[in-house]
């Protein structure tokens, strides 16, 4: 288990310290026709780690990172200021799209009177909290426990093991079952947070800031 958690490590360093750096590909007519206008990529030699950035003429980009064990990816906006490109990301720390809905019919713990999250395939999103209130009341709903008591639900908020959220949600008054639904199917748990993150190309290739 040691070995094998090095091995994740070295590999985790050696991709972070390359991945600034994109090389500019050709684009093949299929892509063209399809909207791409540049695509990036670095292939990491002697491992299956592959990153590409593709940006497309009406201003969107998408980017995926791979791994043997992680998979990240991301989605958003592209504009070019002054030679400088920029990225902004649909989904930032705190605007996960979300709503909140009532009665029974969901998947409920125990007691527990918030159901487990699902996204909008009606997947379950074990991973999801739910903060119930205020910062201070977390709750769990896959487990269907809370780490304080919640009498009365006023407001929640629900957040991910890697600190993306949605915005508070107000809850109608005098409910008591709520279920919550991530309005978006994207793994949120592997999404990359992207915020005027800038880069710049020098040649053939496209360098972080």
């Amino acid at each position: 288990m040691r070995t094998i958690f090095i091995v994740v490590i070295i590999t985790f360093f050696s991709i972070y310290g390359n991945c600034q750096t994109l090389k500019k590909e050709p684009v093949a007519k299929n892509d063209k026709m399809n909207g791409v206008f540049l695509k990036f990529n670095f292939s990491a030699k002697n491992s299956h780690s592959v990153i590409s950035l593709i940006l497309k003429k009406d201003s969107t980009f998408s980017y995926h990172a791979n791994t043997f064990a992680t998979h990240e990816l991301s989605d958003g906006k592209w504009k070019m200021h002054k030679g400088i490109l920029i990225l902004e990301s649909t989904f930032q720390m705190d605007n996960i799209p979300a709503e909140v809905s009532y009665g029974g019919n969901r998947r409920f713990v125990d007691s527990c009177d918030i159901a487990v999250v699902e996204n909008i395939k009606h997947e379950l999103l074990t991973d999801a909290f739910v903060i119930v209130n205020n910062d201070t009341i977390k709750c769990l709903p896959m487990i269907g426990k809370c780490n304080s008591l919640v009498e009365k639900i006023d407001k929640v908020k629900i957040i991910f093991e890697n600190g993306m959220s949605s915005e508070w949600i107000p809850v109608k008054f005098n409910e008591k079952k709520i279920a919550l639904t991530v309005l978006t199917d994207i793994p949120i748990r592997n999404y990359v947070v992207m915020s005027k993150r800038k880069f710049k190309l020098v040649g053939k290739h496209l360098m972080q800031l």
